[in-house]
Parts: C-alpha cells; structure tokens; sequence
C-alpha cells in the first residue's frame, strides 16, 4: 500500500533469511512507527516483545493479543519462559533493543537488556535487521501527520545470522555477560549504521 500510493518506497534486502529463520531472535533498530509492521510482513511466526503501552492502548489492544505479542514489563520469568515456548516450537521472536522507537536526529537510542537477557537465557542466534530511513517522520515525538519536504524512503537489510555462541562468553558474572552483550548489539547496529542513507542523523 505504501508502495502503490506512493506515499513511501520501501526495499527489502536479504528477506530470504527472515523467511527461513527458526527460533531466533530478530533484533532490529526502531526509527519509525512503520518498522515492526514491515519487519513481520516478511515471516509467518514471529511474536515481538512489546512495550506495556502497547498492551494497554485501545486501539492496539486486541491486535497485540491476537498476534500473541509478548509484554515486556511482566515478571521477567514470565518473559523467559514465553521467550522459551515460542522458540522451542521453531517461531522466531522480535526484540527492538531500544525498547522505544530511537529519538530524532540520533542514529540509535540508548538499549535496554531484554533482547540480551533473552538471548543468555534462551541461547537463541541472533538475526540482525537495520531499518533506513531518510527523515524522521514517525519518529518518536514527531507527530505523525507532519509531512516530509520529499517522498519517504525505507531500506531493510537483513544480516546474516551471528550465532549466539560466538558472541557469548558463559566465564563472565550473570550481569556483565547481559551488559557485553547489549554493548556488542549497540557496536554492531551502529557500524551498520555508519552510511545511513539519511545524513542528517548523528
């Protein structure tokens, strides 16, 4: 629909491995409002773990359930063992690390440690997504209804797997086996944002 009205252009790169992904975690920067909808749009099962606003919000409410989305501010144990079913039974599940979408004029906000906690309790492989976009329409505090000076571009480019075990060091305490962890997610979406086609970001 974007597409055809024209209203933004979206490329999709590499869509094959979100395709063919089994119980993994797909993490992905949050620029706009747009990027969990044309994420998903390329997998079958995919549950993402959302905000509880999103949960709470009426208009959102029974979309959120009925696609068996997962909260984030539940018992984390709750997290974890749902994180568990829904890997163990070959879906993938969604994290966005920054936990809200990234503030304007920044390439990326500051991360939580969900998608790591996640990943060192379910020891799933991480699939990375980084969502381009050249304004920052539908960012966060921008009002949705304001209109870009020209046409809105998307790019998603879907990297290769990194398999957990490469990037996990089980010698370190729990705690900084989540904070390296959330450091190497934050390195790693930031180089790959470097040539961010929307320069007027830092």
């Amino acid at each position: 629909m974007l597409d055809i009205t024209g209203v933004a252009g979206v490329e999709a790169h590499n869509v094959d491995r979100l395709r063919t992904a089994r119980g993994a975690l797909i993490i992905a920067n949050h620029p706009t409002l747009l990027d969990v909808v044309m994420i998903q749009s390329r997998m079958d099962r995919c549950p993402c773990v959302v905000k509880h606003e999103q949960i709470r919000n009426p208009f959102l409410f029974g979309v959120v359930r009925a696609a068996g989305f997962i909260r984030n501010d539940d018992n984390p144990e709750n997290l974890i063992v749902q994180a568990r079913h829904h890997l163990a039974a070959g879906a993938n599940i969604m994290v966005f690390p920054e936990g809200t979408r990234t503030p304007p004029k920044c390439k990326l906000g500051k991360l939580q440690r969900g998608a790591a906690n996640i990943a060192i309790e379910t020891q799933a492989d991480l699939i990375p997504v980084v969502v381009h976009c050249n304004h920052d329409t539908l960012k966060k505090g921008v009002p949705w209804y304001r209109i870009p000076p020209s046409k809105i571009q998307f790019r998603l480019e879907v990297d290769p797997p990194i398999l957990f075990n490469d990037i996990h060091d089980p010698g370190l305490p729990r705690a900084k086996q989540s904070r390296a962890l959330t450091r190497f997610i934050k390195e790693y979406i930031l180089s790959r944002l470097k040539h961010d086609f929307a320069g007027n970001r830092t």
